[in-house]
C-alpha cells in the first residue's frame, strides 16, 4: 500500500525537501535562494540587510573592505592588526584627502542638527561635486560644506537658516554668500533653491508655543496670501512665519506675547514687529463671530 505524500516541508539548512507522512526525501542539494547570513535580532537584521548598500556621505561610497581583528592567536592578531592598519593607509588617497575632511565635517554638523538620512547623503552629493569642480582650499572647507548643508536641506524643505550652521562651522555671513554664489557660477549639475516656504516653519513655532491647529491653518492662510502678492520676498521666511503665528495667536484668542513667540522661532522682536506691520498694512483678515 503506498502512502499520499500530502504534509510536505523544506529543510533549509540541509537543503532538502522532506515528505513528514514517510520520511522520504523528494529533492535535495537545493540551492538556497535567501541572504548568506542570519540575523537574531532587530538590530543585527537592520545592520546586515543594508551592509551592501552604497553611501554619498562618505569618499568611497561605502565601497570598502574592512580587515577582520583574528583574537584566537597572538601572532595572527598582530598580523591582522598591520593589514588593518596598511589597509587604513591605503584606503585614502593624497587626492582624496579633502574630500574625506569635508566629508567629516559635514556628517559631524549633520548629526549636531538632527537632519535626515536624505538630506545627508544630497549633501554629500553637493560636498563631492564642489570639491570636484573646485578643489578648494583646506581653509576653505568649512564654509563649502556650510553651502552643501544649507542647500541640501532647501532642497528637501527642511526648515534650516544660515544663522543656525554657520556659528557650527565658524563661517561669517560674508563668507557664505560669497561662497554660495562662486557654487553657483562654477558648478555644473547643482539644483538651485534659493529660498524657503516661510510655511515650512510653522509646525515647530506652532509645537514650541503649544497652540492649536486653528491657528496653524490661519498663519498659513495668511502667508500663503503674502506670497500671492509678492510680500515674501527678500524677507527672512522665519520672521514671516513668527509674524503670521502671531497675528493668528491673537484672532485665535490663544495670544502669545511677541517675546514669546520669538524665542520660538529663534528671531528678533524686532523682526516681528516689522513683518507684523506688514501683515496689517497688505492683508485683509475678516473674524466672522
Amino acid at each position: 500500500m503506498t502512502v499520499e505524500c500530502r504534509n510536505v516541508i523544506e529543510d533549509p539548512t540541509r537543503g532538502e525537501i522532506i515528505c513528514l507522512d514517510t520520511g522520504e526525501v523528494i529533492a535535495d542539494h537545493l540551492i538556497q535562494e535567501g541572504t548568506p547570513w542570519r540575523a537574531y535580532n532587530a538590530e543585527e537584521w537592520m545592520q546586515r540587510v543594508h551592509a551592501s548598500s552604497t553611501t554619498n556621505v562618505v569618499h568611497d561610497s561605502g565601497l570598502i573592505t574592512d580587515v577582520k581583528l583574528i583574537a584566537r592567536d597572538y601572532k595572527l592578531k598582530m598580523k591582522s592588526l598591520k593589514l588593518r592598519s596598511l589597509q587604513h593607509r591605503i584606503r585614502v588617497s593624497k587626492d582624496q584627502r579633502r574630500l574625506v575632511e569635508a566629508l567629516t565635517k559635514m556628517n559631524k554638523v549633520a548629526a549636531q542638527l538632527g537632519l535626515p538620512e536624505a538630506v545627508k547623503e544630497t549633501a554629500g552629493i553637493l560636498v563631492k561635486k564642489i570639491i570636484s569642480n573646485l578643489n578648494p582650499r583646506k581653509s576653505k572647507i568649512d564654509v563649502y560644506v556650510a553651502v552643501a548643508i544649507i542647500q541640501a536641506a532647501r532642497l528637501h524643505n527642511i526648515p534650516l537658516r544660515a544663522k543656525d550652521v554657520l556659528p557650527l562651522l565658524g563661517v561669517s555671513e560674508q563668507q557664505y554668500w560669497r561662497a554660495v554664489t562662486e557654487v553657483t557660477f562654477s558648478v555644473d549639475g547643482i539644483p538651485k533653491k534659493s529660498t524657503l516656504d516661510p510655511r515650512t516653519f510653522l509646525q515647530r513655532i506652532v509645537a514650541n508655543l503649544g497652540l492649536s491647529q486653528r491657528v496653524y491653518t490661519l498663519a498659513s492662510r495668511i502667508i500663503a496670501v503674502l506670497k500671492e502678492r509678492g510680500h515674501t520676498e527678500g524677507k527672512d521666511p522665519a520672521g514671516i512665519a513668527a509674524a503670521a503665528v502671531y497675528v493668528a495667536s491673537i484672532i485665535m484668542n490663544e495670544k502669545r506675547t511677541q517675546r514669546e513667540v520669538a524665542s520660538a522661532a529663534n528671531v528678533t522682536e524686532v523682526t516681528i514687529r516689522n513683518r507684523y506691520k506688514d501683515i496689517v498694512d497688505k492683508v485683509e483678515i475678516y473674524v466672522y463671530v
